[in-house]
């Protein structure tokens, strides 16, 4: 009982640094291995490592009540089978164990999730496994209620890891080696505290009227784009795609590829707070003429795109392209080729720090006044160190013609003024020793080590 009370208190503690803490990168994704059959095994997979995946959305909740709750394979065999069995609002909760199936999310909204959901126990994410056998692992059709959930599972070997046709939250899964990891179409949701690894083309893929909140996600080594979105023809109530929060790395091209198409669509895109590092190609590359393959055209998309407190590190290009991109607070370092490409026309770049790109600037609206040329002096955790230039001198307000595109009040950084880059030092945010501390003490009294 001690030590349930303990957790419990840790993970409380937890829940309310991981709402404003970047992931944490101590994930490491495994492979599970494959079955035969849908019916769970009875261990963990002998590959499984017992590691952290990135919990910002970390709550604990309550018991199901059994009214409620469908158990796999208690009280149906297959997870299909608990789906078709659950009515709206119910919850299929799925026992540790490998999975082969392919699953169909419609006509009701449901929560499909581990135990992690009752226990906030990430071992249940590692050793709850749906192996998609090459097709889709989870499709939430048309039809799909827009409560329904998925939560706590490695979700693998799919052609996509999950097709969404209708709105889903996705949270705290982990997705490894699928074609997409998501694949949206004309849907949407929040897609939060995941992990998008060795995906065979991109972590997370929007399409069509797609409107999404990707946050606090660890997306890495995938072997396209990081998140790959197109600018299919829209006219409506605008859409609103908020990437923030996350540290994308690895990708084989673009960090964030934006593909634009013919005629100016309503969308709005606010990309903040991420640490985008380690590209093949472009950080934030901008296509057009709905052609993804990158080549640092710099493309002219004329929708507008907020690039606000992120952290360009190690890319080829760090920006490509945008005629409608306002950056500020950003930091832009070790850029092989280029660091700003084309940011022109309506766009400008106030309140940045550039060092130690190849170029810093080529055709791009800069404003020379409130730029920095200087070693932002970031640790290993790409923080800022306490003698950073970097520290203080973002901006909290900003008006580009007319129009007031930021205005953030006190509360949102520590010092007299925002730092720049990802990370706010001095800050909740900043407190990555702290947090990591509390998750391994957590991990300590949660979990069995393996052999």
């Amino acid at each position: 009982m001690k030590k349930q009370v303990f957790l419990v208190t840790i993970l409380t503690v937890l829940s309310i640094f991981t709402n404003s803490c970047a992931p944490s990168q101590s994930a490491i994704a495994t492979d599970a291995g494959q079955t035969a059959t849908a019916l769970p095994t009875t261990t963990p997979p002998p590959t499984t490592t017992l590691t952290s995946t990135p919990q910002p959305t970390l709550t604990l909740t309550s018991t199901p009540n059994s009214s409620g709750t469908i158990r796999v394979p208690e009280d149906q065999p297959t997870i299909q089978a608990g789906i078709d069995a659950a009515r709206d609002g119910d919850i299929v909760l799925v026992a540790p164990g490998i999975y082969t199936e392919n699953l169909v999310i419609s006509k009701k909204s449901i929560t499909l999730a581990s135990h992690f959901i009752t226990t906030g126990d990430d071992q249940f994410i590692t050793n709850t496994v749906i192996d998609g056998n090459k097709l889709s692992v989870i499709k939430v059709t048309k039809s799909a209620g827009p409560e329904t959930k998925i939560i706590g599972l490695t979700i693998q070997n799919g052609d996509n890891g999950i097709s969404a046709r209708s709105t889903v939250q996705i949270l705290n899964n982990r997705f490894l080696h699928n074609k997409d990891g998501i694949d949206y179409q004309d849907s949407g949701g929040l897609n939060s505290g995941n992990l998008y690894e060795n995906n065979i083309d991109d972590g997370i893929d929007l399409d069509g009227s797609t409107e999404a909140t990707i946050e606090n996600n660890i997306i890495r080594n995938n072997k396209d784009d990081g998140i790959e979105i197109r600018l299919h023809a829209y006219s409506g109530p605008t859409l609103n795609i908020i990437i923030r929060n996350n540290t994308i790395s690895g990708s084989f091209e673009d960090g964030i590829q934006l593909i634009d198409y013919p005629d100016v669509s309503d969308r709005v895109f606010t990309i903040e707070h991420n640490l985008i590092q380690g590209s093949a190609m472009a950080g934030l590359g901008l296509m057009d003429n709905a052609d993804s393959t990158e080549d640092f055209r710099a493309a002219n998309i004329p929708e507008r795109i907020y690039l606000i407190n992120n952290t360009f590190e190690d890319n080829p290009y760090s920006v490509s392209g945008g005629d409608n991109l306002i950056a500020l607070n950003n930091l832009f370092l070790n850029s092989t080729t280029l660091a700003l490409k084309n940011v022109d026309a309506n766009s400008i770049a106030a309140y940045n720090l550039f060092w130690n790109n190849a170029t810093d600037t080529e055709d791009s609206n800069v404003d020379s006044n409130t730029t920095l040329f200087a070693d932002p002096l970031l640790d290993a955790n790409a923080q800022l160190q306490q003698s950073s230039p970097a520290l203080d001198t973002g901006t909290a307000r900003f008006e580009w013609n007319g129009e007031i595109v930021l205005d953030l009040p006190s509360s949102a950084f520590s010092g007299t003024g925002p730092d720049l880059g990802a990370h706010e030092a001095n800050s909740l945010k900043a407190h990555t020793t702290l947090f990591e501390m509390l998750r391994e003490q957590v991990a300590r009294t949660a979990f069995i080590p393996s052999d």
